[in-house]
């Protein structure tokens, strides 16, 4: 095997590799008695960044969010809030200071989430969506 041959393998491997970390499509889900026919990804963030404290058809809400350092936490703050972990603590900090809102409750893993939404008839969580089935009601699917 030669230089080139050899490079040409660890480059096809490495990118095997990191397209096998590539995280799946997330779900936000509710309770499901929840009214809420859908939300938008922008309802989504102004929700759990406590700019909008009810469901667009009305009625509070209660946020549940995962452990920090979980991968679908890290996708969630990727895709849904555009923060990292040290902006989302900051803007926590002013938050909570300034009393305009709180943290959502940290409530555990996938399975944790979808418990904690079937006791809770206001609750909102998300999940991996490979991890939804029909005890949760899915209002949006983020790719």
């Amino acid at each position: 095997m030669n230089k080139t041959t050899g490079m040409f393998r660890w480059v096809a491997v490495l990118f095997l590799l990191l397209a096998g970390t590539a995280h799946g499509e997330l779900a936000i889900i509710a309770h499901p008695d929840n009214p809420e026919p859908a939300l938008t990804l922008k309802q989504v963030k102004r929700i759990y960044l406590a700019r909008a404290k009810t469901f667009p058809q009305g009625g509070l809400v209660q946020r549940a969010d995962q452990e920090p350092g979980s991968p679908v936490r890290q996708e969630f703050m990727n895709k849904v809030l555009k923060l990292r972990e040290r902006q989302l603590n900051a803007y926590w900090s002013k938050m909570t200071f300034t009393g305009r809102g709180t943290r959502p409750e940290v409530v555990g893993k996938d399975g944790d989430i979808k418990q904690w939404v079937l006791h809770h008839p206001k609750g909102l969580g998300y999940i991996d969506a490979g991890q939804v089935d029909d005890q949760v009601k899915v209002l949006l699917i983020i790719p």
